[in-house]
């Protein structure tokens, strides 16, 4: 069975979303698998929430339930593999480098991340 992580992300005051993405796909991702190497996540998706002049699309709730600004799902093939992802990238050098990155475009303070448990789908 799969395990994932559920990661919300909030850009830093004056970035737009647009450069938010940039940086995220640009920078961020690209830095996550060279520091993660093979404990890279099986999957490492990326939504981000859309909006119009600083304002999410909501469909239900108010602004101030989508203050984050990319839902990040993390899939690994078990617990292990998300334990051998966060001990190569939250120690030494590599916590280091993600933290001046991610200081560079999320506000930190607005992070949230939650174990996921069992996925149904349901197809037409």
């Amino acid at each position: 069975m799969t395990f994932s992580v559920l990661f919300l992300a909030t850009r830093k005051a004056g970035t737009t979303p647009e450069a938010f993405k940039a940086h995220y796909e640009g920078t961020h991702i690209p830095l996550l698998k060279e520091l993660a190497g093979a404990n890279f996540p099986q999957t490492h998706t990326r939504y981000y929430i859309h909006r119009a002049e600083g304002q999410a699309h909501v469909l239900l709730g108010t602004q101030g339930d989508f203050d984050y600004d990319v839902a990040v799902q993390l899939t690994f093939a078990d617990q292990a593999g998300f334990q051998a992802y966060a001990a190569a990238t939250h120690s030494g050098d590599a916590a280091a480098k993600i933290s001046a990155d991610e200081d560079s475009f999320l506000d930190r303070s607005k992070s949230r991340a939650v174990i996921l448990g069992s996925t149904e789908v349901t197809k037409a």
